[in-house]
């Protein structure tokens, strides 16, 4: 299969090839009928018209769409063109041995090697340089011991244009071969990195929920069967089966996480709940993080009441979460594991936001939630 280095320069190798083949031949001819005087001025001038136009056609025809049918046309007019040489060529070149034809042919021969296969182009070769040969003994320029060694430098030209196409298509290829082994390693490292993301978010929500309930459970603060820790670990198992968060969409942040809260151990009094529709994703995190900022006031703060805050200014969305409890050092703490760092910052980070955990022994905790709203 050809790969995209290889196609671009197949293409540009079409399109030089017949580009400049149609301004040689035109230079060529053109400045040889303006010096030199042909024997027959007239059929001169229609050969030189004529295949002009056609080179013209040609280059057009090639370059929007290769056919067959056109080559072997292409190889009847360059055919005519050397044989018309009885016509076309001046008495002087039989002096000079080099005619305009000459010229054009060595270059056409160059340009076959870049738009066709090594045996369409070997045959191509041999069919111009016998008509040039052909044409040249009977416009009588020389004999054959002189035309013969002039006319055949065209196959050592076509073999050094195959030679020259042939080192370039290498090249392409080589290009296409380290670009898709590039390729396989940068999807190989994306398909880790999505994996070790999804690992790290089931980790998280494993944590904000079945963990989180069982270390309640653990810490004491359910020592006999409540109502809401049954339904919590059936809520839970929810959340880790993914059968209750929104995949798309926006949703409403205030609705979710009263939904969220209510089923918390702690009494809950909302200071301010400003109105705001956010994408799904960054709505789950939000709600999650106010659910573990919510589970570290059961466990740690030693109060039943917690305050929390939605607010959707200047573009922000904040969630703030204030207890009044026992607080704590935060350089002291380690901030490893799932807690602050795993479940709330990272999580926020991943989202574009962040978290901000503010404490002091004595004097409560403050943890904010932002998630800056590029729609606004």
């Amino acid at each position: 299969m050809t790969g995209p280095a290889e196609r671009e320069l197949n293409r540009l190798g079409l399109f030089y090839a017949v580009v400049i083949r149609a301004v040689v031949v035109a230079l060529c001819s053109l400045i040889s009928w303006v010096t030199t005087t042909p024997r027959d001025v007239l059929l001169t001038a229609l050969v030189i018209v004529g295949f002009n136009a056609w080179n013209v056609f040609f280059t057009v025809r090639m370059l929007r769409r290769r056919q067959p049918w056109l080559l072997a046309a292409d190889l009847a007019v360059v055919a005519g063109v050397c044989l018309a040489q009885v016509w076309t060529t001046a008495p002087e070149m039989q002096a000079d041995r080099v005619s305009w034809v000459l010229v054009a042919t060595s270059i056409i021969v160059v340009a076959y090697q870049f738009h066709s296969s090594t045996l369409v182009g070997g045959v191509a070769t041999l069919v111009v340089l016998a008509a040039y040969l052909t044409g040249g003994v009977l416009a009588e320029l020389q004999d054959w011991t002189f035309v013969v060694p002039i006319g055949s430098w065209m196959v050592i030209e076509a073999i050094l244009g195959r030679g020259l196409y042939l080192l370039v298509r290498h090249g392409g290829r080589a290009a296409d071969r380290e670009f898709e082994r590039g390729e396989q390693a940068r999807r190989k490292a994306a398909v880790a990195t999505a994996r070790r993301a999804d690992e790290r978010e089931y980790l998280a929500a494993l944590h904000d929920t079945a963990s989180a309930t069982l270390l309640m459970v653990g810490a004491g603060v359910a020592n006999r069967p409540e109502p809401w820790l049954s339904e919590q670990a059936a809520r839970d198992l929810e959340v880790i089966e993914g059968r209750t968060d929104p995949a798309d969409g926006e949703v409403e942040l205030v609705l979710m996480l009263r939904h969220v809260v209510e089923h918390v151990p702690v009494r809950i009094e909302w200071r301010r709940q400003d109105p705001a529709k956010l994408p799904a994703v960054v709505a789950v995190a939000l709600c999650r993080g106010a659910r573990e900022a919510l589970t570290n006031v059961v466990r740690h703060a030693g109060v039943d009441v917690a305050e929390i805050a939605v607010e959707h200014v200047g573009g922000v969305v904040r969630v703030r979460i204030r207890d009044h409890g026992r607080g704590f050092d935060p350089a002291r703490s380690g901030g490893h594991g799932y807690g602050v760092t795993g479940s709330l910052v990272e999580r926020m980070a991943r989202l574009g936001g962040q978290a901000v955990v503010t404490s002091a022994p004595g004097q409560g905790t403050e943890v904010v939630l932002e998630w800056p709203d590029a729609r606004a």
